[in-house]
């Protein structure tokens, strides 16, 4: 089939032409010769969609009722009888050519590349240049994205379950003696102490609490996933890191004052808010020849889609996906009275940059409506020079609990 014909439909239409281009060998057509050919059974439940190149179709509810539907018409944009298991049953109606693709395969590229096309159309030539190698490079898997670490998977397993037991996760926790340690001198450390000190695994679950240990278990995994061979790239890794961990101090700090909202997650999204660009680091480490200087405003402009294309890539929640790809929009209104995280992550970022080399690339932090909404709640200019204070201390607190430095 021509690959232009894909473009006809609404999900395919998100993906770029390279994407469409390597969707091709996932792809497969089938034929319906004569009418009233079953095409997907009433309850059906493989991974597959049907897209119409060519004829009609029938869907039939399972009372009866009859839907008509032909190639080129507006209803034929979607895949048919979408839902699993399928309400409808499909049959053809005369001669019928379908497109069939696996769902799995689809939905994920059309996640990824929503969540990065946000920010693409104002990368420079060189970003999207790259950006279009590491998608290219990820579907021939000649470089993979990490996957995270066994012990952070069963975590998230149990914690998932309706009734997880502690024995099951403090065993799955002690098969890491080395997050096992750090999950206890989190509980020791100034950000969770209370009372007396933490000396088992035990203990410290009972004090961080079951969402507190899975984001900790999960970022002290991750930390451990990025190395790298060149000096610079190296060097680059634990700048991303270092500044991951100042907005993350700055992020939580700010949570306090906002109830709504999880001083928790806060301090996750702070930490991972610019893993995409140890996800593009990771990537250009293999290139014989790196030039920092122009790497470091691509990193910059790619660090959204990097960090979407890591949080998909990991089944992240699809709201902090969101956050991440939408993360160099400073003049998004995220709506409503009350802040959202991605707020907090913006004025965090702002806040850390004060009297940085870089601040000047960035916008002036009252310029940006995130910042207005949480002055609005009360974030006076004394308080920001106050928080910025008192994030120092705890910088240097979560650098010991991550090895930073």
């Amino acid at each position: 089939m021509h690959i232009e014909e894909l473009s006809q439909f609404e999900q395919f239409s998100q993906l770029s032409e390279e994407d469409r281009i390597l969707l091709q060998s996932s792809l497969r057509i089938q034929e319906c010769m004569k009418n009233d050919e079953l095409i997907i059974p009433l309850g059906y439940r493989e991974d597959l969609e049907f897209f119409l190149l060519e004829g009609g179709v029938k869907l039939i509810s399972e009372d009866g009722r009859e839907q008509t539907i032909s190639a080129g018409a507006p209803e034929a944009r979607f895949c048919l009888a979408r839902l699993r298991p399928s309400l409808y049953e499909v049959r053809s109606k005369g001669y019928a050519r379908l497109l069939l693709v696996p769902g799995s395969v689809l939905s994920e590229k059309v996640k990824i590349a929503t969540a990065s096309q946000k920010n693409m159309d104002a990368l420079s030539p060189m970003a999207e240049k790259l950006y279009q190698r590491l998608s290219i490079a990820l579907d021939a898997q000649t470089f993979k994205l990490p996957s995270i670490p066994d012990v952070a998977l069963k975590v998230r397993e149990i914690l998932e379950r309706e009734e997880p037991e502690m024995e099951d996760l403090e065993a799955a926790i002690n098969r890491d003696p080395s997050i096992a340690a750090k999950l206890v001198a989190a509980a020791n450390s100034a950000l969770y102490r209370r009372g007396q000190a933490c000396s088992t695994t035990r203990d410290a679950l009972r004090r961080l609490g079951l969402d507190t240990t899975s984001q900790l278990v999960m970022l002290f995994s991750l930390s451990q996933l990025f190395n790298a061979e060149h000096g610079w790239v190296k060097q680059r890794m634990t700048q991303t890191w270092t500044q991951g961990v100042r907005v993350a101090a700055i992020a939580q700090l700010l949570a306090l004052n906002h109830k709504h909202l999880s001083s928790d997650e806060a301090l996750l999204l702070g930490l991972i808010h610019n893993l995409g660009e140890l996800a593009i680091l990771k990537f250009i480490d293999q290139e014989e020849v790196i030039d920092s200087a122009q790497m470091e405003t691509v990193l910059e402009e790619l660090m959204p889609q990097g960090g979407a294309l890591l949080l998909s890539h990991w089944n992240f929640d699809e709201s902090f996906i969101q956050i991440l790809a939408n993360l160099n929009n400073w003049q998004e209104d995220t709506g409503g009275d009350q802040p959202t995280l991605g707020d907090l992550l913006r004025v965090a970022r702002l806040h850390s940059l004060i009297g940085s080399p870089h601040q000047y690339r960035f916008p002036r932090m009252d310029e940006v409506p995130a910042f207005q909404k949480l002055i609005d709640q009360g974030l006076t200019p004394e308080l920001s020079l106050q928080l910025v204070e008192d994030a120092a201390d705890q910088v240097k607190e979560v650098h010991t609990l991550f090895g930073i430095g």
